[in-house]
């Protein structure tokens, strides 16, 4: 007994939307996990990267690339850590793979910033006694979700994205501020009182 053509087309059809579905289904993003180190000097970083090439920079004023310079860097595989060739000027090669790349860098002046070649998810962690809550002295890039983290600390999220930029402050700046902004404003007062006073006087 021969089947009826739109009888065989059927499994065709769905084998076809399933392709569909599968292909057109994005890949999650690569993750990128940043942990600044007590004292905001350093940071640690736990980079997931696809390929045969990696470079560590940062951008400069200008936007110029400016190599980055890493301590304890690994490259990690499936079965533990790799050899890789170092090319200079911040830039890594090893054999074509999926790795997860850690290393160290330091910081300057509260402030971190990272660029990527293709969207990431990240994650920032800061230690306990660093804020970015106060906009007169924190700043967090557009995407940043802030929330609190375990044992003190501060966690800051972007969903596929391809820079970061953070600056952060100690309870000590914060101080700081606090305590120019008072005397700042008593001196205010103290230079505007006479106008005020006189300017009741006149109008009276």
């Amino acid at each position: 007994m021969r089947i009826a053509p739109r009888d065989r087309r059927g499994p065709a059809f769905v084998a076809l939307g399933l392709a569909l579905i599968l292909t057109c289904t994005p890949a999650a993003a690569a993750e990128a996990v940043f942990r600044v180190l007590p004292g905001g000097t350093a940071y640690e970083a736990s980079v997931q990267v696809s390929g045969s090439e990696y470079a560590f920079w940062s951008p400069g004023l200008l936007g110029e690339r400016i190599p980055l310079r890493v301590e304890d860097l690994e490259v990690v595989g499936p079965s533990g850590p790799i050899e890789y060739r170092d090319r200079g000027r911040g830039v890594i090669t090893f054999p074509e793979g999926n790795y997860t790349i850690t290393y160290r860098a330091p910081l300057r002046d509260n402030h971190f910033v990272v660029v990527f070649n293709k969207p990431y998810s990240v994650s920032l962690i800061l230690p306990p006694g660093l804020d970015v809550k106060n906009p007169l002295l924190g700043m967090v890039s557009r995407g940043g979700v802030v929330s609190p983290g375990p044992n003190g600390t501060l966690e800051i999220t972007w969903d596929e994205v391809r820079s970061v930029e953070v600056r952060f402050y100690t309870p000590e700046r914060e101080f700081l501020l606090a305590t120019f902004g008072t005397i700042w404003l008593a001196v205010a007062v103290v230079l505007l009182l006479p106008f005020v006073v006189s300017w009741k006087r006149y109008d009276r």
